[in-house]
């Protein structure tokens, strides 16, 4: 299915996790573009990815000529990007990052792109449901778009367990509920996915990563 989804959360939310991820089973059936648009954290950006999944029906759209830039150097390639076919996954850096959603705010509302905030609640500042939904705010302040759906992506890295999912889970459905906004995906690495499945629906596989320990 067709789609435009920007992925937003705190720093350490895995944001950039979820983004790699989702492109990556989307290009099983269809050609997709990821924008990255994270001009906040230098180190751990969607493109560092590029030749990790060169093998996949991915586009990877970011500034070539700054591509190691810790500044607003954004590509021309995003509007023509939000206008194409095939579904376009932009990854923004934390909720300060935010701030660059407002140079293509028309455009991604005449695309109907939905706004998806990734959340680890084993961050200090979205531990709570009321951490989160200040973050939703902040989020959305700052980039003049709605957060249409929360993504639980609790994790303490490679010492995630299931646990750890379930009850980040509980939290993030007292913020979704107080948001009034669904939870879509509930994300763990492959191997607790079976303990998770008799607890939740709605689950996402992290099998790709740019942090080598996070999946061994």
């Amino acid at each position: 299915m067709t789609e435009k989804i920007i992925v937003v959360g705190e720093y350490g939310s895995g944001k950039t996790e979820f983004a790699l991820n989702l492109a990556v089973q989307k290009a099983v059936e269809e050609k997709v573009i990821l924008v990255d648009l994270d001009i906040v954290n230098p180190y751990f950006r969607s493109r560092e990815a590029k030749a990790q999944l060169a093998d996949k029906d991915i586009e990877f759209v970011f500034n070539q000529r700054l591509q190691n830039a810790d500044l607003p150097a954004l590509s021309p390639r995003v509007d023509a990007a939000l206008t194409q076919p095939g579904s376009v996954i932009i990854d923004v850096g934390g909720d300060d990052g935010s701030v660059v959603l407002g140079r293509y705010r028309e455009r991604l509302l005449r695309a109907g792109a939905e706004v998806w905030q990734v959340v680890n609640c084993s961050r200090p500042f979205t531990s709570t449901a009321a951490g989160i939904v200040e973050a939703a705010a902040r989020i959305e302040a700052k980039s003049g778009l709605r957060v249409n759906a929360l993504i639980n992506n609790t994790n303490l890295g490679r010492e995630t367990t299931a646990n750890d999912v379930i009850e980040g889970a509980k939290i993030i459905a007292e913020a979704a509920a107080s948001l009034k906004l669904p939870v879509l995906w509930h994300c763990a690495r492959p191997e607790i996915l079976p303990e998770l499945s008799t607890h939740l629906e709605q689950l996402f596989s992290m099998d790709i990563s740019l942090f080598p320990a996070y999946l061994s």
